[in-house]
């Protein structure tokens, strides 16, 4: 990760060394909150006067509070304006204060972003709506987007990528660049933000060629559930004979084309929409309109939608992080096995009577 040289003088300004500055930009681009612990991590370095150096200065200078916490362990919000102002940040939500699973969600994030310095992390809003227009030439519609009422005017504005979740390029030479993307799981219940979060994200999905996703958790609780939800989508995405595949949907298009659009239902005519959506490429186009003329029968839609479809590989990545879960559980079952890769990247198989498989790494 490289961080512009002149944010990390800005920082030096108000009196840090130029690791504390540069730990300070990652605190105030990705999370708002950190513990001494990640600070030791980012130094590569061990608990003493350096850390205690750090941790006085910033609240000393008035740009963090401390939270006390279980253990006698103490989580630290960087929440300044004018450290913020420096670095051209001064309008993130980090500042602001929040619950504490926003709280637990950002440290996780935070945990997966140190171990992985190395990558360039896509940090602004605007950073990565220019990747995916302008570089991948994917229209925004199809970007993960919530939207707001003016403050001040009756108008609204879409802001995208609300969550925040850690999203990378890898650091490889490939044209068009790969990005991965990640959920935190903030150590609920159930899965039903995971849900909400696939569905968020799933037009945008299915427009990328290549989809890498960490789930980033403390505790392997939910992993088996989400990695099986997040593989049964690709799988019904992937066969042409599944209800809103390429075969419902140029047959649904037949007839709202023609005059038998009165027979369609509430349910087809919503199906067509979602789909029209999900194929609207022109290479999908290019294949309706050969088999609508008859040139192309069924089964050889089936052959040509293998090598048309999106993504064409697909991998779901487990990625266990501390989370600093001691300072919030009396009794945390935090993970002992070292990071690994719960699945490795996944080819159409060609055969819609057998699911897709990953071995595990």
């Amino acid at each position: 990760m490289s961080i512009p040289r002149m944010y990390t003088i800005a920082l030096q300004a108000f009196g840090y060394t130029e690791a504390e500055a540069n730990f300070l930009y990652l605190v105030a681009t990705h999370s708002g909150y950190f513990t001494c612990q990640q600070f030791v991590r980012f130094i590569d370095g061990k608990p003493g006067k350096r850390t205690l150096s750090f941790v006085r200065k910033v609240l000393e200078r008035g740009h963090a509070t401390a939270r006390p916490c279980l253990r006698n362990g103490k989580l630290y919000h960087l929440f300044a304006r004018n450290l913020y102002e420096a670095i051209g940040k001064d309008n993130v939500r980090f500042r602001r204060k929040h619950s504490p699973e926003y709280i637990r969600t950002r440290l996780a994030a935070f945990d997966f972003i140190l171990g992985r310095l190395n990558f360039h992390f896509l940090e602004t809003e605007d950073e990565k709506v220019r990747l995916f227009t302008e570089q991948l030439g994917i229209d925004k519609k199809y970007l993960p987007a919530k939207r707001y009422l003016g403050a001040i005017s009756e108008g609204f504005t879409d802001r995208y990528f609300v969550d925040k979740f850690p999203m990378y390029v890898r650091p490889t030479s490939s044209s068009p660049p790969v990005v991965s993307f990640s959920f935190v799981d903030a150590g609920l219940e159930s899965i039903d933000s995971f849900k909400t979060y696939l569905e968020a994200y799933t037009p945008l999905f299915l427009q990328l060629r290549e989809l890498n996703l960490h789930y980033i958790a403390t505790r392997e609780t939910h992993q088996n559930r989400a990695k099986r939800l997040f593989m049964d989508l690709f799988e019904r995405h992937w066969n042409p004979d599944s209800p809103g595949g390429i075969v419902d949907y140029f047959c649904l298009r037949k007839q709202a084309e023609t005059t038998e659009l009165h027979k369609l239902s509430s349910p087809d005519l919503a199906a067509l929409s979602l789909a029209k959506a999900r194929f609207n490429r022109p290479e999908i186009e290019a294949l309706y309109q050969k088999w609508r003329s008859g040139e192309r029968h069924f089964q050889q839609v089936r052959d040509e939608y293998y090598r048309l479809r999106r993504p064409r590989s697909v991998s779901f990545t487990f990625s266990p992080v501390n989370g600093q879960i001691a300072l919030f559980e009396r009794h945390p079952a935090s993970l002992v096995k070292t990071p690994w890769k719960s699945a490795r990247k996944t080819d159409f198989p060609g055969d819609f009577t057998h699911p897709v498989t990953q071995a595990e790494s």
